[in-house]
């Protein structure tokens, strides 16, 4: 099948911009991947939007989250999910440290198989995935697409994680019981 096949056959648009949207597997960083999500297809984008299969459970097994916004709109938006590697019966909440470790070392292995499939025509394809995982920009340069971070909370908390170190240097986190215990969060963004 030739690459023009390939495009029609799934739908990207042949040519036409297409964003897959990865969105960090806790609800509250969904409902912002959503809303971009959307918009990039209202400004003309195919736009495939990829959640972890927990997830997708939690918010109502087998329902379309875009359901309601593109039925009739003409919007171009798929809906792809993949295992973040743990058993859907597997409590995040519970076992948190075993799932927060699973996101950085297991399921990176599993994106990368789905954006393989997702992926058809790199030209055209760029990958915006929450800011919150590691891999993103890794995976973009081995599939040979652009890569967006995209930031899921207010501005005001990404400053506060940036400026994080004048914030104790200059005595704002001078709480009894908490000196010396400030863990310092620091994002680095790959060149």
């Amino acid at each position: 099948m030739g690459g023009e096949a390939v495009a029609a056959a799934t739908g990207t648009g042949g040519g036409r911009p297409h964003a897959v949207v990865v969105a960090y597997p806790l609800q509250g960083h969904v409902i912002p991947a959503v809303h971009l999500a959307l918009r990039l297809a209202e400004r003309g984008f195919a736009v495939t939007f990829v959640n972890t299969e927990s997830v997708h459970h939690q918010i109502g097994a087998g329902r379309d989250i875009f359901a309601g916004a593109v039925e009739g709109s003409g919007l171009d938006v798929r809906y792809e999910v993949f295992s973040d590697g743990f058993p859907l019966g597997f409590d995040r909440s519970l076992n948190h440290d075993q799932f927060m470790e699973g996101v950085l070392h297991v399921l990176p292995a599993h994106a990368e198989d789905l954006l393989r499939r997702v992926v058809v025509d790199p030209a055209t394809t760029c990958l915006v995935v929450d800011t919150f995982f590691v891999w993103p920009a890794t995976l973009a340069r081995k599939l040979g697409v652009p890569y967006v971070s995209f930031w899921t909370e207010p501005a005001i908390i990404f400053d506060l994680y940036y400026h994080m170190d004048l914030l104790t240097k200059n005595g704002h986190f001078n709480c009894k019981g908490f000196k010396g215990s400030i863990v310092h969060v620091g994002f680095s963004v790959p060149h």
